[in-house]
């Protein structure tokens, strides 16, 4: 690590002497400049990478303590040096007020000046490790955030919260979503092979993460998160249903070209939901964008739609249908802790909506074939499960328009599912992610390490274990292995001398190529620089 170092001095000769020490020969010093006086001094420090400044006191035009002055102010980083022939206290106080390091005499003794500057590096090292800690720290904070404002915006548009818990989990993690009108969409990105594992597809991912980060950037009408390596999906406010559909068809479209030309992808396709004026029905757009998305026809070019315009789509999805399919995603990938929120979300829903007894019966039954249908996947037979019997839970919820024992019986009825789910799993979801990154963190250098070996190891079926990952975590499995290895990588780039094709092979990477790009596109740097800074 090297150090500029920055001479005012205005004796000819005392300067010509410091200016011919070996000192700049051989070591991490190097006299980047010097001056005669204070005045000529600042203009080139302005302009210079300086890293010590040594000057005189007493010199025409500016004297060293002014530009000391001016240094500290503007360049508070630099360290300063006082030479002096005065032996004066007083000279001395004002130097140390001014932030000095140090206070030499004239003449210098043979030692004194290296002795002065490893003092100054001494000082600079140690504020630049707390720097890059501080750095550090808050890129780690800034990402648990995104992180967690990406959980939260997915599970919003699962419709897994009533309004209160939106206001108040919106207001704890910075995010403004009061609008007038509010619209999902989705975005396929299609990466030939197994995105899931392809090495390439995942670069891909993370420049595609990138320009969606940029493009949103000091933007509070929109909010996007990854569903998986290869989708996407947004979140659009507006102040009317027509605007906030247009805004979104315009920015799809300009993602679209974006990814394009930056990620050189050939094929994107996009869709536009329905837009609605209340965010609890944000999972309704997000939803019918999905649907759409689905039944588009399979094509070589990109392509974004709307909901609406789509031939094939349904004008009106059954809301049974919408509800049917939250109650699935609560019951494959929820906790026990989310159902009272899931429970008071779809009470919410189905006030607004102002259901009759007839149909409020239906919606039971159907959310009574999704549970029947899920443990059946799950191997329990229809006997196996008394407190779930159809006829008891359907006389519960049909013996009155009362929303609240309505709200009462679908609580406990998620609630007994979910707990018949882990049961047969071995445990509960977190226990399950727990048992997964314990492998992870134990087996992250072997390169055959994917999503499929770790499925198996907690003994969930690999496509279930990917969303539940997801979900939980907030990343999808390939991100949490990166990160793994990366940091892994990063410590033994600052705490040995292996070469980097030795540490990409020691992380779980056998293509050095591939690891060196994953790490700049990672760290923002090569590993050599990063060794470097």
């Amino acid at each position: 690590m090297g150090y500029n170092v920055y001479l005012v001095e205005d004796e000819y000769m005392l300067r010509e002497y410091v200016k011919s020490n070996a000192i700049w020969k051989d070591g991490p010093y190097t006299l980047c400049g010097d001056a005669s006086n204070g005045e000529d001094a600042w203009e080139d420090i302005q302009a210079t990478n300086v890293d010590i400044l040594v000057t005189d006191i007493k010199m025409p035009f500016m004297d060293g303590l002014e530009l000391s002055r001016l240094v500290r102010a503007d360049r508070p980083e630099i360290k300063i040096s006082i030479l002096s022939g005065y032996d004066d206290f007083a000279y001395a106080k004002q130097a140390l007020s001014l932030g000095a390091t140090e206070y030499l005499l004239k003449p210098l003794k043979p030692d004194d000046l290296r002795k002065t500057l490893d003092r100054a590096a001494r000082m600079i090292d140690e504020e630049r490790r707390q720097q890059q800690s501080i750095s550090e720290l808050q890129k780690m904070a800034d990402e648990s955030l995104e992180l967690n404002r990406h959980r939260f915006l997915s599970q919003l548009c699962s419709g897994f919260f009533p309004q209160r818990v939106i206001d108040s989990k919106a207001q704890l993690l910075q995010l403004r979503l009061a609008a007038g009108a509010y619209t999902g969409c989705v975005m396929a990105v299609h990466f030939p092979g197994d995105s899931e594992n392809d090495e390439e597809s995942y670069l891909t991912f993370l420049d595609c993460s990138q320009t969606f980060r940029d493009f949103a950037a000091n933007r509070e009408d929109i909010f996007w998160f990854s569903d998986g390596i290869d989708q996407f999906r947004f979140i659009f406010l507006g102040e009317s249903e027509s605007d906030v559909s247009d805004k979104a068809v315009q920015c799809m479209r300009r993602l679209v070209m974006l990814l394009t030309e930056k990620c050189g992808l050939s094929r994107i396709t996009a869709a536009v939901g329905n837009p609605c004026g209340h965010i609890g029905d944000l999972y309704s757009s997000m939803l019918s964008a999905n649907v759409t998305l689905e039944l588009l026809p399979q094509t070589a070019e990109s392509t974004v739609v709307l909901a609406g315009d789509c031939r094939d789509l349904p004008a009106n999805v059954q809301y049974t249908s919408l509800e049917k399919e939250m109650f699935r995603n609560l019951l494959a990938s929820g906790s026990v802790k989310d159902v009272p929120n899931f429970a008071a979300s779809m009470v919410e829903k189905l006030e607004r909506m102002q259901m009759s007894h007839l149909y409020l019966t239906y919606v039971c039954l159907d959310i009574l074939t999704a549970v029947s249908d899920f443990l059946k996947e799950l191997g329990y037979e229809a006997d196996a499960t008394p407190n779930l019997s159809i006829p008891s839970v359907v006389q519960l919820f049909g013996s009155s328009q009362d929303l609240s024992s309505f709200q009462t019986a679908l609580r406990d009825l998620a609630t007994q599912t979910i707990l018949l789910r882990d049961q047969r799993k071995g445990g509960k979801n977190d226990s399950v992610i727990r048992q997964a990154r314990e492998f992870m963190m134990a087996h992250f250098s072997e390169p055959d390490l994917d999503l499929a070996v770790v499925a198996g190891q907690v003994n969930v079926n690999p496509a279930y274990f990917s969303t539940l990952f997801r979900q939980e975590t907030g990343q999808c499995f390939i991100e949490y292995l990166t990160l793994l290895r990366i940091n892994k990588a990063k410590t033994l780039l600052k705490t040995t001398q292996m070469r980097t094709s030795d540490i990409a092979f020691e992380v779980g990477y056998s293509n050095q190529n591939y690891f060196s790009k994953l790490f700049k596109k990672c760290t923002g740097m090569s590993a050599r620089d990063f060794r470097q800074s």
